[in-house]
């Protein structure tokens, strides 16, 4: 435990020196006077844009399961997810990494390893997805670059970089998914020099690795999974632009998908539970870059956390209280399918 509690407080200082300088920096006043005007239909059509990310990454998950979990239900698999999501909002560790696939292995009966390899290759196309969301962002990018000073050109610089880094980085992922036997062939001869249960263990991994990896070599099921997590990641830039809207703030859609990649690249730091204090100031950030004042940036990032957590946390408890979940089952359940010695043997054919 107290090694445990070392690893999160990190975490916790970085989020609390965040939300006290979010807190101490807040025109208070002005802030209370932009969420004052603020138009709450558009703020619940922007929160229900929002949580049908979670529908579209159920319908994702399910075709990269497709190859060995072809009878698992799409509501099982949606339950799944909002649990999923909703501990990682309200627990350390991003534990909802490890309750999905718990739960998708209860729902299905595949081991949990392919299960964690699909993860894996979710967070994939989430690179994927995001650098088509950062490519659209350069393309449609205000063509007048003084509009927003050098920030455009800037963005347009680096945008494109960033991009065609990505597209390599894809283009190398491929390649693994399609030379998994070559590859294992190398695999094999670097962990050779380790203890055979060491070797043994990294090859087991390996294997599952692959196994997961069946997803992808469907051509059907890649462009599948590609065109579901563009529409994902495009999905928060909407939802970011209805809240524009709500907000009266007169700014482009580019901008709402410069916001969706800086958020993406926020909630990866280390920080609290409930995303407090980065997650703020990374939005009032971003959007004062973008030319907006303080005052609203600031009513801004405080109503996009709410509609950001608060649904998905709240329909995240409920399914956990219907489920008839409880901590101390999936601790047992995390025990029980960590994988023995044995099965690392038999697994890499030793």
């Amino acid at each position: 435990m107290p090694k445990r509690l070392l690893r999160l407080l990190p975490g916790l200082l970085v989020s609390l020196g965040f939300t006290l300088w979010f807190i101490l920096r807040a025109h208070w006043g002005e802030v209370a006077g932009a969420l004052k005007g603020v138009n709450l239909p558009l703020v619940v059509l922007s929160a229900s844009v929002l949580f049908t990310e979670f529908i579209i990454r159920t319908l994702r998950w399910k075709v990269l399961l497709r190859p060995f979990a072809p009878q698992a239900r799409t509501w099982r698999l949606f339950i799944a997810t909002v649990i999923g999501m909703a501990l990682n909002v309200v627990l350390p560790f991003r534990a909802g990494d490890f309750a999905r696939p718990w739960l998708g292995s209860r729902e299905t009966g595949t081991p949990i390893l392919p299960l964690v390899t699909v993860a894996v290759i979710e967070r994939v196309f989430d690179i994927l997805g995001l650098v088509s969301v950062l490519v659209i962002m350069v393309l449609i990018l205000p063509a007048n670059a003084q509009a927003h000073g050098e920030l455009v050109t800037n963005l347009k610089l680096y945008g494109s970089i960033f991009g065609v880094a990505g597209v390599v980085g894809m283009a190398i992922f491929l390649t693994l998914a399609a030379r998994e036997h070559a590859a294992r062939h190398i695999f094999a001869r670097i962990v050779s020099i380790a203890p055979r249960p060491v070797a043994d263990r990294f090859l087991y991994l390996f294997d599952g690795f692959v196994l997961g990896l069946e997803s992808v070599r469907s051509r059907r099921a890649l462009w599948q999974a590609g065109a579901l997590s563009l529409l994902h990641w495009l999905n928060g830039a909407i939802s970011i632009y209805v809240l524009f809207l709500a907000f009266g703030i007169d700014l482009p859609f580019a901008a709402a998908c410069f916001t969706t990649v800086a958020i993406a690249l926020t909630v990866a730091l280390p920080q609290a539970p409930g995303f407090f204090g980065v997650f703020h100031v990374a939005i009032e950030t971003t959007l004062v870059l973008w030319g907006l004042d303080p005052a609203p940036a600031q009513a801004f990032a405080i109503v996009f956390w709410a509609v950001s957590f608060i649904p998905v946390a709240t329909v995240g408890a409920i399914a956990w209280w219907r489920e008839g979940l409880s901590m101390v089952s999936l601790r047992e359940e995390a025990a029980r399918l960590e994988p023995s010695a044995t099965e690392s043997r038999a697994a890499s054919g030793g």
